[in-house]
């Protein structure tokens, strides 16, 4: 690899600080696999799983994308419970 070009690993401490934010990645994957076992999620399922202080518009824009691809069908509305 040339130089300047290696990718910087976070720190372990990083975790530490925001274990909240790591849960978060670990939520999305159960909502993956739970979702692609049912063919579906609810709002409420993914407003409980990713709160909107841990997560930006464009990696909830991601995760639906993904769900999308994955066929996973979103029930009810984003402002319903």
């Amino acid at each position: 690899m040339p130089p300047g070009t290696e990718l910087e690993m976070v720190k372990e401490s990083e975790f530490e600080k925001h274990p909240e934010k790591t849960a978060v990645h670990a939520n999305k994957r159960e909502l993956l696999r739970r979702g692609r076992e049912t063919g579906e999620l609810s709002w409420k399922e993914i407003r409980e799983a990713l709160p909107r202080d841990f997560i930006n518009d464009v990696e909830m824009e991601v995760f639906l994308f993904t769900c999308k691809n994955m066929g996973i069908e979103l029930k009810g509305l984003p402002s319903e419970g």
